[in-house]
């Protein structure tokens, strides 16, 4: 479930971002481009939550 929710909010970022890029440089909005880099974001944000060092459990009795 984390995935799904991970690429639900990487898709809507991605767009958000690539919108307003293209909105202060004058150029066309292209949702084709803003769906791969929420994907791109995706990918990375993922890679990043599975290589990042977890918390080691406590030995404590």
């Amino acid at each position: 479930m984390k995935f799904v929710m991970t690429f639900v909010w990487a898709f809507i970022l991605g767009h958000v971002v690539s919108y307003v890029i293209s909105s202060m440089n004058s150029i066309p909005y292209s949702f084709g481009t803003a769906s791969i880099f929420g994907v791109v974001i995706f990918v990375l944000v993922s890679l990043l939550g599975t290589v990042s060092i977890s918390p080691q459990p406590t030995n404590e009795r």
